[in-house]
């Protein structure tokens, strides 16, 4: 049953030719806000229109992503800290909770270029999506569009919902996915759980030219 689970896997191919997927970033904010009162979010949303390009054919997926500039935000761990629970848990890796400042160790591994910090907060494909790598490639090309001035990327892979009753082993095994899932992009642990990815380096770069050749294998033509 394994190998035929296998063969399966290895002849699946999208529902939809994948080089038709359009991103639309959407960014949200209160007039009257500031960098010290809330981070910077986009919601990016992966479809896939007719040639009208009105009629939704295929929801591919969500990403969202968060920008704190660390010049501009007074307290960048005060401000993720208070937002949700996984941001909390990144804040409190690679920020000095008494300072609110970027963690000495940290500043001193990533090149010293840029003072945005961006965050892949979140990265879901729909369940017909999954499996190819698409959703890896989509998270690493929002990131390079919205890289501009950031220092490094920062992303916490832990399972976005939680399983009913999924053991703590289930569980491990899921995040360790996850690490592999994020590695193909250059992300590394930090600590904590947190993977980062410098950012001015081209690490990004080459990972997103080999996702992009992979994905190849997937496109057709009329």
């Amino acid at each position: 049953r394994k190998a035929s689970n296998m063969i399966s896997q290895a002849t699946r191919t999208p529902p939809l030719d994948p080089w038709d997927i359009q991103l639309t970033y959407q960014h949200d904010q209160r007039w009257w806000f500031d960098a010290n009162q809330e981070p910077d979010s986009w919601h990016i949303s992966a479809d896939i229109y007719d040639d009208s390009g009105t009629h939704l054919e295929s929801h591919v997926g969500d990403i969202t992503i968060v920008l704190v500039d660390l010049d501009d935000t007074d307290d960048p761990f005060g401000l993720l800290d208070g937002e949700d629970a996984d941001l909390g848990l990144i804040a409190e890796a690679v920020f000095d909770p008494a300072s609110g400042e970027l963690d000495p160790e940290l500043d001193k591994q990533l090149e010293p270029v840029g003072s945005r910090l961006l965050i892949l907060s979140s990265a879901r494909l729909t369940p017909q999506w999954r499996g190819f790598r698409l959703g890896v490639l989509l998270a690493a090309t929002a990131i390079k569009k919205l890289s501009g001035g950031a220092r490094a990327a920062v992303c916490y892979p832990a399972p976005l919902d939680e399983t009913p009753g999924q053991d703590a082993v289930e569980r491990g095994l899921a995040i360790a996915t996850l690490d592999q899932v994020w590695a193909q992009l250059g992300f590394e642990h930090f600590r904590h759980g947190v993977h980062v990815l410098d950012l001015n380096l081209v690490t990004l770069d080459k990972c997103l030219a080999q996702l992009r050749q992979h994905a190849e294998r997937y496109r057709t033509f009329d």
